[in-house]
């Protein structure tokens, strides 16, 4: 990490604060402080004059974007993915079965799991239940929809097995995180607009995100960015107690420790619901790791623009994992389970790495089928 004051939430804050008094001008220098914050929302509420410091971070971002040209490729292939998400990822599956896979570990890329010829929000759009206990949208997120599609599918099993009916929203579009982490206010604004009208529209007891940064967004951010949110968001961990679905559950027998996203713990403050769901449990032995509500390294573009930073933070989380001599790590988050299966292939520590929607349908189903 690093001790410079400049690199801290107090430092940005004041370096922003010259910026908009013309005191400082818009520098590269300036820029690389700025977007160096992984956006993780630790210093969120600790400010005792009440600056909401991440969104103060975020705009400033706007201000710097033109300043900033570290990762230049890298951010415009990202801006022109996420806005075109549906065309381009599959010529982009075809490029990493061709040219990333073979040449990813000779080259030191980042390690990304496989793009799915499928999104998930294509595959299906209602789950029809006879014994119809309530309807449930799914909010899946990019990484859901392209990546761990398998995540999507085991929450509709899980939803359909307590008598929910289950939408899916072909038109979903990306939260807009990605872009207002680049700066991007216009575009992550009408990516929000178009949620709202798709997920307002239906009428849902809850609409579930698999993904804490996606949830933080819709319920926090798209309030200031476009005046709205979508009400009944809810994050996978605070659904499954309130809708009561932790009873009576059954797991194979094994140790877990838990991973805490920093979205999901800083952010939305969701610590205890997940060690509550897996401490309820029968089968699983619990066992908190030192410092679990630390970053994995991973906070979107930051592991790929600032490796070292990331590798530094990332190699201390995988060291606290082992140090559990846990079977398995469960988080609540896909872009900490892609950072934990680089950093697991990386250093060679070999642990099971699971979202918490995986434990649960393992729960709910797994148990009871082997016992027939």
């Amino acid at each position: 990490m690093t001790l410079n004051e400049s690199m801290g939430a107090r430092g940005r804050v004041v370096l922003l604060g010259e910026l908009c008094t013309d005191k400082l001008a818009p520098n590269k220098k300036l820029a690389e402080r700025i977007y160096s914050c992984m956006l993780c929302e630790a210093c969120k509420g600790v400010c005792p004059t009440g600056i909401n410091i991440p969104e103060v971070m975020y705009q400033g971002r706007a201000l710097l974007k033109k300043s900033y040209k570290k990762g230049y490729i890298s951010k415009k292939a990202l801006r022109t993915a996420i806005t075109n998400m549906n065309d381009i990822m599959p010529i982009a599956r075809i490029f990493q079965k061709l040219l990333y896979r073979p040449f990813y570990r000779a080259f030191g890329l980042r390690y990304f799991p496989e793009i799915v010829s499928k999104p998930f929000h294509k595959s299906i759009q209602v789950y029809k239940n006879v014994k119809k206990t309530g309807r449930i949208a799914i909010f899946a997120g990019c990484n859901v929809n392209y990546f761990y599609p398998k995540l999507g599918y085991l929450l509709s099993n899980v939803l359909l097995s307590k008598g929910y009916e289950v939408v899916v929203f072909k038109g979903e579009e990306c939260c807009g995180a990605p872009l207002r982490s680049m700066g991007l206010e216009d575009e992550a604004s009408d990516m929000a607009g178009r949620n709202l009208e798709h997920f307002n529209r239906v009428r849902a007891d809850a609409i579930i995100s698999l993904c804490p940064t996606c949830t933080l967004v819709i319920r926090e951010q798209y309030p200031l960015i476009v005046g709205d949110t979508i009400s009944n968001i809810m994050d996978l961990n605070e659904f499954l107690l309130t809708f009561d679905f932790i009873n009576d559950l059954e797991a194979e027998s094994g140790v877990v420790t838990y991973h805490d996203p920093c979205h999901l713990s800083h952010g939305l403050g969701i610590r205890e619901q997940p060690r509550k769901i897996l401490e309820s449990i029968r089968g699983l032995e619990f066992r908190e790791m030192k410092h679990a509500d630390e970053c994995c390294g991973f906070a979107g573009l930051f592991s790929m623009q600032f490796k070292d930073m990331a590798n530094t933070i990332g190699t201390k989380k995988i060291e606290n994992i082992s140090k559990t001599s846990a079977d398995t790590v469960v988080t609540s988050c896909p872009g900490c389970i892609m950072q934990l299966e680089a950093l697991s292939k990386k250093t060679n520590i070999k642990i099971n790495i699971k979202h918490m929607v995986e434990v649960i349908d393992d729960a709910i189903h797994g148990v009871k089928n082997s016992k027939g």
